[in-house]
Parts: C-alpha cells; sequence; structure tokens
C-alpha cells in the first residue's frame, strides 16, 4: 500500500473517530438537559418541596426558661374580629395562641398517647403564597403533629387559594384551623416557611387528662 493511500487511511479513521466522540458528546449532554428538565419540571410542579427547608428551630436544655413569641402590636386584631389581639410572631402568617399557651387536652377521638388543641393561623392579605409549618419540642426530643387521625401529619399546608371566613376579615385574608399535637407538656416552636421568609414562633403547652 502507498504511501498516499495509508495517508488517507488514516485522516479517514480520524474523522470517524471525531464523528462518533461529537454524537457521543452531544448525546450525553441531551440526556443530561433531560434529567435537569424533569427535575425542574418536579420542583416547579410541588411547590411544598422548595418550602421544606431545613429546620432551624433552636434547642433548650431540660428546665430552661421558654422564649416565647410576642404578640405583633402592628397588626390591628380586634379591628379584624381575629385571635382577640393575640397573634403571635412577625408575620405575614400568625398562630392565634392567647398569652403564647396551649392547655391541649388528651385525643378522645382516635384514643392513643397523643393531646391536642386548636390554632386558627391567619395570613395576612399582602402575602399570597403557600406556607408550610413544622415543629417539635424545643427542650426535649418529641415531636409535634398537625390535624391527622390517630397519628397526627409532620406538617401543615395552607394553600394560596385555602381560606375560611369570617366576619370582619380584610379583604384577601386567608387563614386555617388546626389541630396542634403533642406528646408531654414542654416548650415547643413552629418554623413557617414561605416563598420569601421563614419565621419561628414559640409557646409553652401544657396537657391536660
Amino acid at each position: 500500500m502507498s504511501a498516499a493511500v495509508t495517508g488517507v487511511s488514516r485522516t479517514r479513521s480520524r474523522k470517524r473517530a471525531q464523528v462518533t466522540a461529537a454524537v457521543a458528546f452531544l448525546t450525553v449532554a441531551l440526556v443530561s438537559a433531560a434529567g435537569f428538565t424533569s427535575r425542574a419540571d418536579a420542583g416547579a410542579g410541588n411547590p411544598w418541596a422548595a418550602l421544606r427547608r431545613p429546620l432551624h428551630l433552636p434547642k433548650l436544655a431540660a428546665g430552661a426558661k421558654c422564649p416565647v413569641s410576642h404578640v405583633d402590636r402592628r397588626v390591628a386584631w380586634k379591628r379584624i374580629n381575629i385571635f382577640g389581639g393575640s397573634g403571635l410572631g412577625r408575620g405575614p402568617v400568625y398562630p392565634g395562641i392567647p398569652s403564647a399557651f396551649l392547655m391541649a387536652s388528651r385525643d378522645e377521638q382516635y384514643g392513643g398517647p397523643w393531646f391536642g388543641d386548636k390554632v386558627f393561623w391567619y395570613v395576612v392579605p399582602s402575602y399570597r403564597g403557600p406556607v408550610l409549618l413544622r415543629g417539635r419540642r424545643l427542650d426535649g426530643p418529641q415531636k409535634m403533629g398537625f390535624n391527622g387521625a390517630k397519628l397526627p401529619l409532620p406538617e401543615l399546608r395552607i394553600a394560596p387559594d385555602q381560606s375560611v371566613s369570617w366576619s370582619g376579615q380584610p379583604p384577601g385574608s386567608r387563614g386555617v384551623p388546626s389541630g396542634v399535637r403533642v406528646l408531654v407538656p414542654g416548650c415547643y416552636g413552629v418554623q413557617i416557611d414561605g416563598a420569601s421568609f421563614s419565621r419561628i414562633v414559640v409557646f409553652r403547652v401544657d396537657t391536660a387528662s
């Protein structure tokens, strides 16, 4: 075989190798892009996943003073006919817990070890997005739950279109009632996550047989 023929053969081999490598690279890139798009779409279709941020609730030593949240006096609670003037925290989502204290009673409907009390969560009209609430005991390892049946749910969700009407509410207000459920008395915190904020409210819970 002549040197010219050998050179042509080598050139063709290099070109075939280059084409093969390019096709392989494009295939990997397309597959990766498709996977990324799929994950992005999944996240876009599930706003709760985006709100499920790591919990930053504080931990307290046993017997430490419970740093309860205070009523937000910037909100005219009595004028809007809600909570009797006792919306706790910085907002824009507030629990109606008078004196930052709950007296939870034993679960008579389902039985078991859980105690619970009713809490109404108010969302101011200026915030229109979803809200995710999760909590736990701060001065011990026990969990806190919401609603549920024999077992409470680990989180409470307030959707943008979820609301309860009441007399005197400002236009655009939202709110949902819930059961807050615990196993033992103590100091408890709830992390409230929205699209643009993450807040903590703290209150005391006692249990009554």
